[in-house]
């Protein structure tokens, strides 16, 4: 027997129409419609890095610094800025991170040094179209490093995602593993009045490899006047292996012109003559420094120095005459007025005749005229009494 098959329609509930609905929604509302694009997608970066001072010839000696800089770009294609910017630089092994610092955009954080040994330095503004951020980093070669080793740091940059990004850039130098030592002494740790005191210097390659163009500089202490110089028999040179110059004091003393193999030693001399300057109790110090012309270009500075004192014994101070206080003169004398003698007195007339007469020894002189005088006063009184009495 058979049988029938019928098909019936089922007639959705309240949950299932709200799913069509929903899906319907869905569908009319993305209907040719374009997603937005990320605020990064116009944004193009530039990244480049540079290591300074150039290599010498004969390449960058170990203990030397060297400059690291690296410029970043929102390149002038962009037509958007560049977001969360981020450079770091991975710190290579055979050397030491000094400083690390930014400039140019100013948005940049300065990074340091860091311990983990990567540098990073982050945006903390957008780099604006065409905008540029320049990163510095100085580091220093280590002793340890194997002549002739080529050390090359790279440095990377990120931003948000969708930026285009450049390839990461790098910089390499070579290392020159001339390693240069100076010790000085003195013939005697004092030195009396015209005496000598002579140095000996003595520097050595302790580097792997050959260290070319040396330069040993003495200067001539004060109160001292250089005499000679010399090559001790201890030195792998001798004299006629480089040139000396300043002795005639026309400033330090100089050796150079000369290259120095690896473990080599060179000893040299200066003798200096005490001068009439020095005192009793004076110090004479001095200094000798070593050097190469590359070390020179890449640091404007020696490699090494050393240093010592000489007492000044024995010197007789000079006597200063003592000079006693100057005399204080007075007012100088005026000349006494010229005194005129007077006019000469004119000789007195006589009023009455002289009076003569003859005294009892019969002669005129003081005694007749000492009775004369004497007579009149009588009779002058005599008179006198007359008058009063007729009254």
């Amino acid at each position: 027997m058979k049988k029938r098959m019928s098909w019936y329609w089922a007639v959705p509930g309240a949950t299932g129409l709200a799913l069509i609905m929903a899906a319907v929604m869905l569908l009319v509302s993305t209907a040719g419609h374009t997603p937005t694009a990320s605020a990064q997608a116009g944004c193009t970066l530039t990244l480049t890095k540079t290591v300074a001072p150039t290599a010498p010839a004969d390449g960058v000696p170990v203990g030397a610094e060297v400059t690291y800089t690296i410029v970043v770009t929102a390149d002038a294609a962009s037509t958007a800025a560049c977001e969360d910017v981020v450079v770091t630089d991975a710190i290579p092994a055979d050397m030491n991170c000094l400083d690390a610092t930014e400039s140019g955009s100013g948005s940049f954080t300065d990074a340091g040094c860091a311990a983990d040994g990567t540098v990073t330095w982050t945006a903390g503004a957008d780099l604006a179209i065409g905008q540029t951020a320049t990163l510095t980093m100085v580091a220093e070669v280590e002793a340890n490093i194997a002549d002739d080793a080529s050390i090359t740091n790279t440095a990377a940059v990120d931003a948000l995602q969708g930026a285009t990004l450049p390839e990461d850039a790098s910089a390499t130098f070579r290392v020159n593993g001339c390693e240069l030592t100076i010790a000085k002494d003195a013939d005697d740790n004092e030195v009396g009045e015209g005496g000598e005191i002579t140095y000996t210097i003595t520097v050595e390659n302790e580097g792997d490899v050959d260290c070319l163009d040396v330069v040993i500089t003495e200067n001539i202490p004060d109160d001292t006047d250089c005499v000679d110089t010399g090559v001790t028999a201890d030195s792998d040179l001798d004299e006629g292996d480089f040139d000396v110059a300043g002795c005639d004091g026309s400033g330090d003393v100089v050796w150079d012109g000369f290259d120095l193999n690896n473990g080599d030693v060179v000893e040299v001399t200066m003798t200096v003559d005490l001068t009439s300057g020095a005192e009793d109790g004076d110090e004479i110090a001095n200094i000798a420094c070593v050097t190469t012309e590359a070390w020179d270009d890449v640091n404007g500075d020696e490699i090494d120095c050393d240093e010592m004192t000489v007492d000044v014994e024995g010197v007789a101070a000079t006597a200063t005459p003592t000079v006693g206080p100057t005399a204080t003169r007075g007012p100088t004398a005026q000349p006494l007025p010229t005194i005129q003698a007077p006019p000469p007195v004119p000789t007195a007339r006589p009023i009455a005749p002289p009076i003569t007469g003859t005294g009892p020894d019969g002669g005129s002189g003081p005694l007749a005229l000492g009775l004369g005088l004497i007579g009149a006063c009588l009779l002058l009184v005599s008179g006198a009494a007359m008058v009063k009495r007729t009254r």
